[in-house]
């Protein structure tokens, strides 16, 4: 990594401790360059503006989630299936590893409504996973555990099928943290959508596996929890 890349990581980890304490919202440029003791001119020489440096973490953590996603995949011990499996499980937000980040991102994109960074949120995870799901997907077809007609772009469709997925069960934590019947209703969205994958891909009926129930129980708590924190603390 290149002097001027470490300086652009630094500024964009120290914002994110920010932005965890303080809340998005409420951390300004000038609240990270007190932070840093950074001038005006040294922020902006490598960000354009606070939305720019949340873009960084994003692509810093999606660096960092799926870097050695590469090794797994190619991996010819384990079935196209389950290779297939552990590629849609990486597009949740909420069950990632950091509930702190996840609980941040939904109250920005869900609760804030900021369109723009769901998008791009959507877009860090498709131009990271595509090509894989696409390989995946034809070695599935060579080895038969697949039967597609047309694969063309059938990776970008599973890709945004369930973005749209996660897309939902974002807006009803959000909506409702503290409902148990958020949870019910997430876990039938994701059973009708795990018998859609395997429609799609000709997969054998109970092979995709979307989640799991303990998992995502645990998941959803941490979010909702996160969520309940941040505005708390408004």
């Amino acid at each position: 990594m290149s002097r001027s890349e470490q300086k652009r990581s630094g500024i964009a980890q120290a914002a994110q401790e920010l932005f965890f304490q303080k809340g998005y919202e409420q951390t300004s440029v000038q609240d990270i360059l007190d932070a840093l003791e950074l001038s005006k001119g040294g922020f902006y020489h490598y960000f354009v503006s606070k939305e720019a440096v949340l873009q960084e973490i994003c692509e810093q953590r999606a660096t960092a989630r799926f870097g050695r996603l590469g090794m797994e995949l190619y991996d010819s011990r384990v079935s196209p299936i389950d290779k297939l499996n552990r590629l849609l499980s990486l597009v949740n937000l909420f069950g990632g590893d950091d509930p702190r980040f996840a609980a941040m991102m939904m109250q920005i994109c869900y609760v804030d409504g900021d369109v723009r960074m769901r998008d791009r949120m959507r877009g860090i995870v498709r131009e990271r996973l595509e090509h894989y799901m696409d390989d995946v997907l034809m070695e599935g077809i060579q080895s038969g555990d697949f039967f597609v007609r047309h694969p063309g772009r059938l990776g970008c469709i599973l890709l945004n099928l369930t973005a749209d997925l996660d897309d939902e069960a974002c807006r009803r934590i959000a909506a409702a943290p503290d409902s148990p019947e958020t949870v019910i209703d997430i876990a039938e969205m994701l059973d009708a959508c795990r018998d859609a994958v395997e429609l799609l891909v000709g997969a054998p009926y109970g092979s995709i596996r979307l989640f799991d129930p303990a998992r995502l129980l645990a998941d959803s708590r941490a979010a909702a929890a996160g969520l309940r924190k941040l505005e708390a603390e408004k």
